[in-house]
């Protein structure tokens, strides 16, 4: 039987966007170029990246689950897929989440951190939910006000430019009380889970986009949501499926509108609350 891109990622048909998330970062780290300079990782890297692009993407999923065909501008086009499962099961490694909090603990609240999501923000053009998705460890729960923080500096320095879908969304986190201490480690039983267990997990850890920074996705990716043990089975993935799922939105034909209306946007938000 072909194998599929759920097959390359291990994960089911019917996985959610967290346990897609969850298997992307766990061999992107041992894929990233920075990590393995020498050999084809670049490319394998590249491949990876755009597995990833079309099952994070909804529109994208939807049609490839429809159709079993990835388009052309998804660069997977003519792509041997049972060659790709193979290549990316055989680097599953052993980790344990102490490594994901000692990446989270530097991260979160960093400049780094700070520099990703004023980009991420932009290339959103402050559509939140999607921004969400793609700040690596970020947690909506705990991270929005900070986040809005950050933003709205920005904004007011003049270094970002001001979106409305931002200021509605930032006006929604200011009616719920911040966090006292945001970045605060989570709690975890003595069996090394977070307090939530896997679902808490797909909640603290989001992926970056295409084009990230190599230190952040080699400290992190393949660390991500496994104790210590053998290879993880496709059955242990599928067994992992979480309730919830955290969407990234598709721009899709909505993108050529919305720049249209940028002007419009940028214009009305100007005079909004730094």
């Amino acid at each position: 039987m072909k194998k599929s891109l759920y097959d390359i990622l291990g994960v089911a048909k019917n996985a959610s966007q967290a346990d897609v998330r969850k298997a992307y970062l766990k061999l992107a780290l041992k894929l990233h170029p920075d990590k393995n300079p020498d050999g084809g990782s670049h490319e394998d890297f590249q491949a990876l990246q755009k597995v990833y692009g079309v099952l994070s993407d909804e529109t994208k999923r939807e049609r490839y689950d429809r159709t079993g065909i990835v388009e052309e501008e998804d660069g997977l086009a003519g792509k041997d897929f049972d060659e790709l499962y193979s290549h990316y099961r055989s680097l599953y490694a052993k980790v344990t989440e102490d490594d994901i909090d000692a990446f989270s603990a530097s991260y979160r609240g960093s400049e780094e951190e700070a520099k990703d999501l004023l980009e991420l923000y932009v290339k959103h053009k402050g559509d939140m939910d999607a921004v969400l998705a793609w700040v690596m460890c970020s947690d909506a729960s705990v991270d929005s006000h900070r986040f809005a923080d950050t933003i709205e500096a920005a904004v007011a320095a003049g270094q970002a430019p001001a979106f409305s879908r931002f200021q509605s969304w930032a006006k929604r986190v200011r009616r719920k009380a911040a966090p006292k201490d945001p970045l605060r480690p989570p709690l975890r039983k003595k069996n090394g889970n977070s307090k939530s267990g896997e679902d808490s997990l797909a909640l603290m850890i989001r992926s970056r986009q295409q084009t990230a920074h190599g230190s952040m996705v080699d400290a992190l990716a393949a660390k991500y949501g496994v104790s210590g043990g053998d290879e993880p089975s496709e059955e242990a993935f599928a067994a992992a499926r979480q309730r919830h799922e955290a969407r990234v939105k598709s721009k899709g034909a909505a993108e050529g509108r919305r720049s249209a209306k940028g002007g419009v946007q940028k214009k009305r938000g100007a005079g909004a609350k730094a």
